[in-house]
C-alpha cells in the first residue's frame, strides 16, 4: 500500500505474472461506444426535451454509469485456440496441451490441457495462465464482461464470478518480498449455452479489486439521523 503523489489518498498495488508463456497480458477494459453521442446526464432539461423531439434514439451507453462500467477492471483472454461443447457423455472439448516448456511457473491443469472440468461437474474450466498477487486487505473478484449481451451478442457461454479472498488460500505466495499479499489464478468457468469456439486472443472475463463484506457495513440514513448529523 502506498501514497499516491498527488493526494492523500492511500492506493494498492496488485501483480500478475504468466504460468505459461502462451498468456496474454491483463489489459484495462475499454468497451467500444459512440464518443460522438450527445452525454445526456449533462445536459439541461430542455435540451434533452429538443433532442428527443428531433426523433433521437437513446441507447444504454448514453448513459454515464454505463460508460464507466465499460472500463473498469483488467481484461483476461484466452490463451489459444479451442473448441468446447456437451455432449450426452458429458463435456468435450478439443484445446492444446500444456506443453512443458511453457510451463513458467511448473503447473498445469488436471487434464494437462487449457480446456479442463472441475472433477466431473460438467463446467468447463479455461486456464487463461495469469497469476495475481493482491493484498490481503481486498479482494479479487473474477467476473463475466459487463452487458455482454449488448457488446458481445453472439456470445456462446457465460462465465461463473467469484471472489478470492485470504480465507481460500489453495494457489501458493512464492515471493518473500510480498508479505502481505495472496495469489489468485485466472482460471475462468464457463457455462456453455451453445458448442463454443474460442481464439487465441478473445476477451473470457474481468479481473477487479472488491472489499469484503466485512470492511463496511450498510446503514440507512433516517431523517432522525439527518437531523443530528454534526456540521461540516
Amino acid at each position: 500500500m502506498s501514497e499516491t503523489p498527488d493526494s492523500s489518498r492511500l492506493q494498492w498495488t496488485i501483480y500478475w505474472e504468466r504460468e505459461y508463456t502462451t498468456a496474454i497480458a491483463p489489459e484495462r477494459l475499454k468497451l467500444d461506444f459512440h464518443p460522438h453521442r450527445p452525454l445526456m446526464t449533462n445536459m439541461p432539461l430542455h435540451e434533452q426535451r429538443e433532442l428527443a423531439v428531433s426523433g433521437y434514439k437513446v441507447l444504454p451507453d448514453d448513459c454515464g454509469p454505463v460508460r464507466m462500467v465499460g472500463q473498469y477492471g483488467w481484461l483476461v483472454r484466452c490463451p489459444v485456440d479451442c473448441r468446447i461443447r456437451r455432449t450426452r457423455e458429458g463435456l468435450k472439448w478439443q484445446a492444446p496441451e500444456i506443453l512443458h516448456e511453457e510451463r513458467l511457473l511448473g503447473y498445469k491443469s488436471f487434464s494437462g490441457s487449457y480446456v479442463d472440468t472441475i472433477l466431473n461437474s460438467g463446467y468447463a474450466k479455461l486456464c487463461c495462465g495469469i497469476r495475481f498477487y493482491y493484498p490481503k486487505q481486498i479482494g479479487i473478484m473474477l467476473k463475466d464482461i459487463p452487458n455482454h449481451f449488448y457488446h458481445y451478442p453472439e456470445r456462446t457461454f457465460s462465465v461463473w464470478e467469484g471472489i478470492k479472498s485470504q480465507e481460500y488460500k489453495l494457489t501458493p505466495n512464492l515471493y518473500d518480498f510480498l508479505p502481505d499479499y495472496d495469489a489468485f489464478v485466472a482460471n475462468v468457468l464457463l457455462q456453455l449455452e451453445k458448442p463454443t469456439i474460442l481464439k487465441r486472443g478473445d476477451p473470457v472475463a474481468l479481473v477487479v479489486p472488491v472489499l469484503l463484506p466485512k470492511q463496511f457495513r450498510l446503514e440507512e440514513l433516517t431523517p432522525d439521523r439527518k437531523q443530528t448529523a454534526p456540521p461540516r
